[in-house]
């Protein structure tokens, strides 16, 4: 939020605290990701780093923006909006369907995308 207060013919900007903090990215987090087989293939990346808000959504648009849209088509369903239910995806270990509530990454996470799994 802000306001614009006119003085003497110069614009002056209030910006409240919490637009200096997303400006100045003090909410942001940095997370590795880990491809594994297909997706490494495909994309050709092992690891990479990425910078967000810490949301599912902020992960996706990064994830987007540094590999491809293609990858987040390839691991979310748009219609349920979860992570696709035959992949396996895991933050610091552990398998995000297992995660209650609203998924959160914290600064330093690591997040390993493993491709659908067959076998017999």
């Amino acid at each position: 939020m802000q306001e614009v207060l006119n003085v003497e013919g110069s614009n002056i900007i209030f910006l409240y605290y919490q637009d200096i903090e997303s400006l100045c990215g003090a909410n942001m987090v940095s997370v590795k990701v880990l491809l594994f087989a297909i997706f490494r293939e495909k994309y050709g990346i092992k690891e990479t780093e990425l910078e967000f808000d810490g949301t599912l959504n902020g992960f996706l648009k990064a994830l987007g923006e540094k590999i491809s849209p293609k990858l987040v088509e390839d691991i979310y369903d748009q219609e349920s909006k979860h992570i696709k239910s035959n992949l396996i995806v895991m933050v610091n270990g552990r398998n995000v369907k297992d995660i209650k509530g609203e998924l959160k990454f914290n600064n330093g996470d690591t997040v390993a995308i493993f491709p659908p799994v067959a076998g017999g």
